[in-house]
């Protein structure tokens, strides 16, 4: 029940935070809106920030799925599969509607801050997570740069989708992975 009830809380506040920004969450109207108490509300959840953290780490779950899909669907070569999971992470990101709120001009940068400047609330999860799903073999600097590469499209879209997987392509895969395992012994 308190699943299904956080799920809801998380619901409303998507909804709010793209009709109204950061600024126009409250737990009072999450309350009125998913029809839960207000008491209940923070029980379940803590806090406004508390709040805008799982608002964050649900969407993160989200985008890391489409990565497992996209990798899973090129078990033999992991360039293709990076490309594919870059691929549905920005198309999807191109129609979030909680994406967009984050990123609109003129609303209070609290939600944008925990994306940018707190390094574990998506950066190190994502890494983290991209780096289990593609097992040791693949050095932590290659990781950590498509993660960065990716997040800094999705968050300041420039080109298109299909110029993006571009920019994360190479040509020589085994040269690029060469390269990388030398960043780590340097």
């Amino acid at each position: 029940v308190r699943a299904l009830r956080l799920e809801r809380v998380l619901d409303v506040s998507v909804e709010i935070i793209s009709e109204a920004g950061w600024d126009g969450l409250s737990m009072s109207e999450v309350a009125r809106r998913s029809g839960i108490p207000r008491q209940t509300v923070y029980k379940d959840v803590g806090s406004r920030a508390a709040l805008g953290r799982a608002v964050v780490d649900r969407e993160l779950a989200r985008f890391m799925e489409l990565v497992r899909a996209g990798l899973a669907a090129h078990p033999d070569s992991m360039e293709d599969g990076l490309a594919a999971a870059v691929r549905g992470v920005l198309e999807h990101a191109r129609g979030s509607t909680i994406l967009a709120a984050v990123l609109r001009p003129g609303h209070d940068p609290g939600l944008l801050s925990l994306v940018t400047v707190h390094p574990d609330a998506v950066l190190g999860q994502a890494t983290d997570a991209l780096a289990s799903l593609l097992g040791e073999g693949v050095p932590l600097a290659l990781v950590d740069s498509v993660v960065r590469l990716t997040l800094s499209h999705l968050l300041q879209p420039t080109v298109s989708v299909d110029d993006a997987i571009v920019t994360l392509s190479v040509n020589d895969p085994e040269a690029f992975l060469r390269w990388f395992a030398s960043l780590d012994d340097a």
